[in-house]
């Protein structure tokens, strides 16, 4: 806190001369107590001394105040608008079937606003889970494998018996028979091969079904317009039955617990530097006369200087509510005090 300086003894003689030059010479009104060039009625030296100590204090007051004044700066007329709001489009084409809510009603983010006709979508959805139960069986299915890994155990086996016969007498097996049982063998191993890559396959399918479940749910949430932001319903601009098409522009939703409060400051008197972050108090006057003061923060200072000097400030400022009702509410003008660095 700033505390003003005290008259200096020369700076208090000065105003004390000053004074009894101002304070009125009574006329002769005894002998002891006329006044001379050294002195004067004791009534008006009291009375004198007091309007000094009062001019004083007055100084010191006016002093303490402009240097209070100083440190906030006052930026009149300030508009107060909208930080968030948003057109709610419709995503897919369709019956509007359900509309939720109201114009004036309260809503969080997520909550369920309205919803298009789902019930293809919906079906579409329960295909693809059935497609991934599938999937996942044969994923899980390797008798394939397993029977092409035994057939080639038994083809080795019958080989390797009449090349052994062949090796204890030759020619007991001919050539030709000896070759087909060693293809045949030969094509059961690159049966367990081909049994292999069909399993991976099939897991590498799962994936595929599991993807199109999620493209089925995505098309069935597609249909189910959701709050963005916590915010008012100011506009329903569609209703139940009616048909949509994707973009058309369903509900009108703004958000009411924080404000932006904005105003111009001079180029050639404030500094960015001083106004960036700063805390700020709002106040706005209400209907009846009534007043309301807000707590907040600059949270945005143009680097742009328009062709009148100034540059724009803006704060967010936190909403509260007054029986229900919101008490600042965009398109009103406010004063915004900025406490300075």
């Amino acid at each position: 806190m700033h505390i003003p300086r005290l008259l200096g003894t020369g700076e208090f003689h000065g105003c004390h001369c000053w004074l009894v030059q101002q304070c009125p010479r009574p006329k002769q009104i005894n002998h002891r107590h006329c006044w001379t060039s050294q002195q004067w009625h004791p009534i008006h030296h009291r009375v004198c001394h007091g309007a000094l100590v009062a001019l004083v204090t007055a100084t010191i007051l006016v002093g303490a105040l402009n240097q209070t004044t100083a440190a906030a700066i006052s930026i009149p007329h300030c508009l107060v608008s909208l930080i968030e709001e948003a057109q709610v489009p419709a995503e897919e084409a369709g019956v509007l079937v359900e509309l939720n809510v109201r114009e004036g009603q309260q809503v969080k983010t997520g909550d369920l606003l309205a919803k298009i006709d789902d019930d293809l979508a919906q079906m579409q959805n329960k295909v693809s889970e059935l497609q991934l139960q599938v999937a996942h069986e044969q994923a899980a299915n390797d008798v394939n494998v397993r029977y092409a890994r035994a057939a080639a155990e038994v083809a080795k086996a019958a080989y390797e018996q009449r090349l052994e016969a062949n090796q204890k007498v030759p020619g007991a097996v001919p050539k030709g028979e000896l070759r087909e049982y060693h293809l045949k063998w030969q094509s059961l191993v690159l049966q367990i091969e081909q049994s292999e890559l069909d399993l991976r396959v099939a897991g590498l399918e799962t994936q595929v079904s599991a993807a199109e479940v999620e493209a089925a749910k995505e098309n069935v949430a597609r249909r189910h317009i959701l709050a963005p932001l916590d915010g008012v319903v100011v506009r329903v601009n569609r209703h139940a039955g009616e048909w949509v098409q994707p973009g058309d522009q369903v509900l009108h939703l703004v958000r009411m617990d924080r404000l932006r409060v904005e105003g111009f400051l001079s180029a050639a008197e404030y500094m960015p530097s001083q106004i960036t972050g700063m805390p700020v108090t709002v106040e706005v006057e209400l209907a009846a006369g009534r007043k309301a003061s807000f707590e907040g923060k600059v949270v945005f200072v143009s680097p742009l200087v328009d062709a009148g000097g100034e540059f724009r400030v803006w704060a967010e400022v936190p909403n509260r509510q007054d029986n229900g009702f919101w008490l600042l509410r965009p398109g009103l003008t406010a004063t915004m005090h900025v406490q300075t660095k």
